[in-house]
């Protein structure tokens, strides 16, 4: 992404998409793995579990009722 910003092959408004894209990704994932540190260092590793499985499982569940929703109403 560098590169191509550096080119000048990207415009303004796609590298501002680009880089929210990436640092919110990022910072999202980091909360994600710093809770279940956490959760594990305090001892509470059936909670851990729980949240990790939960979190991986219900995001999952929302690309399938977004793809068959897509699919429903885009055909």
């Amino acid at each position: 992404m560098l590169e191509l910003s550096l080119k000048g092959a990207l415009s303004g408004e796609a590298r501002l998409f680009l880089a929210m894209g990436l640092l919110g990704g990022y910072t999202t994932f980091s909360t994600f793995s710093w809770e279940t540190l956490t959760l594990v260092q305090g001892g509470e590793w059936l909670r851990a579990l729980g949240y990790v499985l939960g979190s991986v499982l219900l995001g999952f569940a929302g690309v399938v009722a977004g793809y068959w929703l897509g699919e429903r109403l885009g055909g």
